[in-house]
């Protein structure tokens, strides 16, 4: 992946100090309205990196310096959810890196990255893992312990940054994955993860998996379960047109809807399209535990 040096003057030095954390936020703005508060130092804010809602990775502040982001602990008042802030305390700038992710209004606010986004983030952690081990010969551990969030930071004024729907549960799973590799071979895993290949794998999982689902749902004995679990789906139908094609909302209308894009994604023409709208499904069905 690619990083763009966008750099401000928004930072001082880590007075002797290293990086110990990686902190993550959301910016309740765009990736412009972001820059145009970081390069004015009056402002008193900067990051280290931004991440846009495209997967685009900026850097605005060296490693080997301060960003003004996380802020001082005030008081008792503030006092920091994270173990390893309330340990170290004083100015957590001076031994954190910072990662902004777009967010916005409508579009992320809540912390809800987009594919590319998260992609992205994950490799950006095993990025700054390397430069600080390249940097200063300390290794910051990819783990709930150094990868925090503002939030645990400041609970007062900042007590959901980055953002209630934060995927922190994969995001860990990911960096557990990530810390036994180097950052190309990493890259390298990244780079087929989000390849059209990758996907179609998924997607055509979710595929054959609801078309067995619906081979059973005339079985004596599997017919009523195989019913239920195909129409748990009806909530992201909308997002495969269903109501284009089909007038009642029946398992079979379902299953024949799910078999009609996993066709269209065969098809050179639509492949894009059958690929992406059959992730959705996959997405929606591993968390309901179908697939």
């Amino acid at each position: 992946m690619d990083i763009k040096q966008t750099p401000v003057t928004s930072f001082h030095g880590r007075e002797g100090r290293k990086p110990i954390i990686i902190v993550n936020h959301i910016s309740a703005g765009s990736m412009g309205s972001m820059y145009n508060t970081f390069k004015n130092p009056a402002n008193r804010a900067s990051s280290h990196f931004g991440i846009s809602r495209k997967g685009e990775i900026v850097q605005y502040v060296p490693i080997q310096q301060a960003a003004w982001t996380q802020g001082k602990i005030q008081s008792s008042a503030t006092r920091p959810i994270a173990p390893i802030i309330r340990q170290h305390m004083g100015n957590p700038n001076l031994y954190a890196v910072s990662i902004e992710h777009e967010g916005y209004a409508g579009n992320g606010i809540q912390g809800d990255l987009t594919e590319e986004q998260f992609w992205a983030s994950c490799w950006l952690h095993k990025y700054i893992q390397s430069e600080v081990e390249r940097l200063y010969n300390h290794r910051i551990e990819l783990n709930s312990h150094h990868v925090i969030g503002h939030y645990q930071i400041d609970a007062v004024g900042k007590p959901v940054c980055p953002g209630l729907l934060f995927p922190w549960a994969n995001l860990y799973s990911e960096l557990i994955y990530a810390s036994g590799m180097t950052l190309v071979e990493y890259g390298e895993q990244i780079s087929y993860k989000t390849s059209i290949g990758a996907n179609k794998v998924t997607a055509f999982a979710f595929a054959a998996r609801i078309a067995d689902l619906k081979a059973k749902l005339t079985h004596t004995v599997y017919g009523p379960e195989a019913r239920r679990k195909i129409m748990l789906l009806l909530p992201i139908m909308e997002e495969l047109s269903f109501s284009a094609y089909f007038n009642e909302e029946t398992a079979e209308n379902i299953a024949a809807r799910i078999d009609q894009v996993y066709n269209n994604a065969n098809t050179e023409r639509w492949e894009k399209e059958g690929v992406r709208k059959l992730l959705v499904g996959a997405n929606y069905a591993k968390q309901l535990g179908l697939l």
